[in-house]
């Protein structure tokens, strides 16, 4: 009667605990006299393992012990609960009859307790519910189990089925319910944001080049003298441009898997809003951060790791027992290759990261109570609003500017000179101040564009402006003797063309034109 009541007894803990308390079952033996349960309502953590069994001598409990020990250490790692203590809590009719004092301690409750610490309590039938009154205290349980008597009952064994076939129901349908929070929608938008991504980038290609500044400004790349002059809009279309097959390649494959996990998890409608705001707040992180012409999704997928962080907030365990510990490793990972490479725009990572993980907050998780909606959508929008003022009230430096360096240059590869005759012009009536390279550069364009267009007199005068800001800029001596020779000036003409020589004696151009102007020079 002793082993049954035992039994019993066990059952009608595990029982209250996973019924009563919501703890989490972890582990049931095969033959049900070891059940190992996961606290995880409030941290610090811990894993308790209960079992019954007869102890006769002390060797046993030290044998129990010892077998605890490595079971815990390998459940740890299994439900991804690294920092744990185990609570070995034994049921048995009667103690062991030598000395066992040192290998248990008193069910009372501890402060100050370590981490990975292992602490074994032995409960007794004679006095359990004494023994269990401290132990349900360091439990913060909500009252003590209730134990059934045992003369109301016909049958103990029925009973004791009963209790276990309830705990395993309530197990399965606590998993179900936590799968389901990965499951609540289905990737539409994901995969609809993907087609689209794919075909601007088509589209790019076939128009001119993914990676040519100009083609990118003129698709709607953020470029921050347009937004200046009001294009606002490329804070949005910035999101759906890649810089190159690589660049889209890795950003497809992030958003097929992030953005489809996030979708799932929070529905499409959410999902929507997470990703539109976690892309702006990146673009307008890198409108205040960065001047470099930039486009790409990454914002947009950095508010991705964002969501799936506010999900692990509010489902802590389930977060580091299933994806955690993987999204934190791949996040830091980027952000470090951000910080590490130059060309990559990390103010648009992390203001997409935060912008997502703000967008979350303000949308909530499906089915969950959302108490601070309205704040978080206040702080949202005044960190965004935040960024808009600062990005607005930067000067435009060398960044910028080289750029329209680099557009103007494509535009007259490309055979548009007045186009590139704009950004060139936007440069010198800038005159920005420590970058004199770009400045020249500008003049010597301009110059060119002029000289070809028939307008000599202000190609010479930015050709001589060229080469008082650089001497050492011999195509600029040589389109200047180009100039001179145009009009008859041959001294002139030969006096520059001899600066370009002596700077590129090689160059076959400069050979040529100088038996040409042999001709004309005594």
């Amino acid at each position: 009667m002793n082993a049954v009541l035992l039994k019993l007894r066990f059952w009608e803990i595990i029982h209250y605990l996973v019924i009563k308390e919501d703890l989490r079952l972890v582990h049931i033996g095969r033959n049900g006299d070891e059940v190992w349960i996961e606290d995880d309502r409030k941290e610090p953590f811990q894993l308790i393992r209960l079992s019954y069994k007869g102890l006769d001598w002390s060797n046993e409990l030290r044998a129990d012990i010892k077998q605890t020990y490595q079971r815990g250490k390998q459940l740890r790692k299994q439900i991804g609960l690294r920092s744990a203590n185990i609570i070995n809590v034994i049921l048995s009719v009667y103690p062991p009859v030598d000395d066992y004092s040192e290998l248990v301690d008193k069910p009372v409750p501890l402060s100050g307790r370590g981490k990975n610490e292992q602490r074994t309590i032995l409960l007794t039938m004679g006095n359990l519910q004494e023994q269990l009154f401290p132990l349900a205290t360091e439990w913060r349980l909500q009252e003590m189990p209730h134990f059934s008597v045992p003369e109301q009952l016909e049958d103990e064994e029925a009973v004791v089925r009963v209790l276990k076939s309830e705990v395993q129901r309530a197990s399965e349908t606590r998993h179900e319910k936590e799968k389901g929070l990965f499951f609540y929608g289905k990737p539409l938008l994901t995969y609809l944001i993907l087609g689209v991504i794919l075909a601007v980038f088509t589209i790019v290609e076939m128009y001119g080049s993914s990676t040519s500044p100009e083609t990118l400004i003129n698709f709607g790349a953020k470029f921050n003298p347009l937004i200046y002059e009001g294009e606002w809009w490329r804070f949005f279309s910035a999101m759906f441009l890649h810089i190159g097959m690589f660049h889209l390649l890795m950003n497809s494959l992030a958003l097929f898997y992030l953005g489809g996990a996030v979708e799932r998890i929070f529905g499409t409608a959410r999902f929507f809003f997470i990703y539109g705001v976690a892309g702006l707040t990146g673009s307008v992180a890198s409108f205040a951060f960065n001047e470099q012409v930039s486009a790409g999704a990454s914002g947009a997928i950095f508010g991705c790791f964002g969501a799936l962080l506010y999900f692990g907030v509010k489902h802590k365990r389930l977060f580091f027992r299933t994806m955690g510990m993987n999204v934190i490793v791949i996040l830091l990972i980027n952000l470090g290759i951000g910080f590490m490479v130059p060309m990559v725009d990390n103010g648009a990572h992390i203001g997409g990261l935060v912008g997502g993980f703000a967008a979350s907050a303000v949308m909530g998780l499906p089915k969950h109570e959302n108490r601070r909606r309205l704040l978080s959508f206040v702080l949202l929008a005044a960190g965004l609003g935040a960024l808009l003022f600062y990005g607005y009230s930067q000067e435009m430096t060398g960044q910028s500017y080289a750029a329209y360096l680099q557009t103007g240059i494509e535009y007259i590869q490309n055979d548009e000179p007045e186009e590139a005759r704009t950004y060139f012009e936007a440069i010198i009536e800038a005159d920005i101040p420590n970058h004199e390279v770009i400045l020249t550069d500008a003049y010597f364009w301009l110059a060119y564009i002029q000289a070809n267009e028939g307008e000599l007199a202000e190609a010479e005068d930015n050709l001589l402006r060229t080469i008082e800001r650089d001497p050492m800029f011999h195509e600029a001596h040589f389109n200047l003797a180009l100039i001179y020779y145009e009009r008859g000036d041959y001294e002139k003409a030969y006096a520059q063309l001899e600066e370009a020589l002596q700077l590129q004696p090689e160059s076959d151009a400069y050979n040529q034109l100088e038996a040409e102007l042999s001709q004309y020079i005594e």
